[in-house]
């Protein structure tokens, strides 16, 4: 084995626990989706989580550690369809449907929000997943929920945070694109996450899942009663049905403590309805309207932009079967679907659905098997955001999303970790950071950290 300088050995620890803080800030960034600087197209302005999340990265190449054995086949399937995607990418080239300008600017950014993927997952995969890592990674998690909590709540009451942040964006037609509906529209429960109330609830719903698997041994029951708070006031119908869907499942587990707080929710919710009707009277007319899916007239025009996309693809096999290339969703129907499986084939094609199921179906089959908290709660939420696809594009890459895909990275690698292995696996400080599972032989050979060659 080659033997490494002793000042990489030394350096790679100091390496390992930068990216761990980093990841941790990463989690708690997320309640502040908000761009820092508008540079470039306003699909591709950086924000603090990306901007961490580079850093992160950046550490992460200069010392060497092996992916988890039991993580590796997961990486090698998203290594190979972030190639696939570049592949989608330049069969607009092929497919030369015209409007390559508008095409070509979203394709990049969906192949540039999997590379982040890809890259938290690397890096996260890699890491020694100890308790204290864990419980680092926790406080994190709470302070970034809490924060998404608390400011879509108040952005719901009060334009006072739009109107702030608005003023350091960048202004003027086709320089802010939708950014301008943050802080002209005044839209209500977008709190500090971004301008898309699809994008908000599901954040809300994924941030809240992962504070729940990073504490085992805790009430989680004020988790869930604020994760169908924050959904509800974000005035994202799909989101709320998410957000139900993953408090059902989850109150399976736990019925009595589920039960007492539906009971507790409903006594409060008659309580403080006579002081707030006026300002909820029009949010619970739309939020009801769920219960009326089947009526056109409540999905916001979704029904015409189906039949746009369907007619598109029934009307060239090759299309079906291939797809028109990553980002011609937008450009050559004029939206998005507002249905993942929709865009997913219009873009992607047959090939592309049948990865993508693949893909989901390996890992929730891998979290059933596992049966312990964090597995249970990650299998519990992708079924809810699942549940979200049918009005919205939640797991594809989406321009509106921001960083909920590396998010959603993050919490995998957290959810495959058994809790025996947590507990097992040494601090980051140690000189040795074994990979969980592995044999203690065969760490003590394949789990030593040094400086990148």
């Amino acid at each position: 084995m080659q033997v490494l300088p002793t000042a990489g050995r030394r350096a790679a620890p100091a390496l390992e626990r930068a990216v761990i803080w980093l990841l941790g800030a990463f989690v708690a960034a997320q309640c502040f989706g908000l761009p820092l600087l508008g540079a470039g197209p306003w699909a591709l302005w950086p924000t603090l989580a990306d901007a961490l999340l580079w850093l992160a990265l950046l550490l992460s190449v200069l010392y060497r550690a092996p992916l988890r054995p039991d993580l590796r086949p997961l990486g090698q399937g998203l290594a190979a369809i972030t190639a696939l995607s570049a592949l989608s990418v330049l069969l607009l080239l092929v497919m030369g449907d015209g409007r390559l300008n508008v095409a070509l600017p979203f394709g990049v950014f969906q192949l540039f929000k999997l590379i982040q993927l890809l890259g938290v997952f690397w890096m996260a995969a890699r890491l020694p997943l100890s308790q204290p890592v864990l419980d680092s990674w926790e406080k994190a998690a709470r302070f970034g929920f809490l924060v998404m909590v608390v400011t879509v709540t108040w952005t719901y009451f009060s334009p006072a945070i739009p109107n702030f942040l608005g003023q350091f964006l960048p202004r003027g037609l086709g320089v802010s694109g939708p950014w301008e509906s943050y802080y002209l529209h005044n839209e209500r429960g977008l709190g500090t996450l971004g301008y898309n109330h699809a994008h908000v609830a599901a954040m809300v719903l994924l941030q809240g899942a992962l504070l729940m698997m990073l504490r085992p041994l805790k009430s989680n029951t004020w988790v869930l009663l604020c994760i169908v708070l924050a959904c509800f006031l974000s005035g994202a119908r799909a989101g709320l049905v998410g957000a139900l869907l993953f408090v059902l499942l989850e109150g399976l587990r736990t019925p009595l403590r589920s039960t007492l707080m539906v009971l507790l929710a409903g006594v409060l919710a008659l309580a403080a309805m006579p002081y707030l009707q006026t300002e909820l009277d029009s949010l619970i007319a739309r939020q009801a309207t769920i219960l009326e899916a089947g009526n056109v007239e409540n999905l916001a025009g979704r029904g015409d932009i189906w039949q746009t996309y369907v007619k598109n693809l029934a009307a060239d096999p090759l299309r079906l079967l291939l797809g028109s290339g990553m980002g011609s969703g937008i450009a050559n129907n004029g939206s998005n679907a507002h249905m993942m499986v929709l865009q997913v084939l219009y873009e992607t094609g047959i090939a592309g659905l049948s990865v993508m199921l693949m893909l989901f179906g390996w890992l929730m089959s891998r979290l059933y098997a596992l049966r312990d908290h964090r597995a249970g709660i990650a299998l519990n939420v992708l079924i809810g955001l699942w549940a979200t696809t049918f009005a919205t594009e939640t797991l594809y890459p989406n321009s509106a999303f921001g960083s909920f895909l590396p998010l959603l990275a993050l919490v995998t690698v957290v959810a495959l970790t058994p809790a025996s292995a947590a507990v097992l696996a040494p601090n980051p400080g140690s000189e040795y950071s074994p990979t969980l599972q592995e044999p203690a032989a065969a760490l003590a050979s394949s789990r030593t950290l040094g400086w990148e060659d």
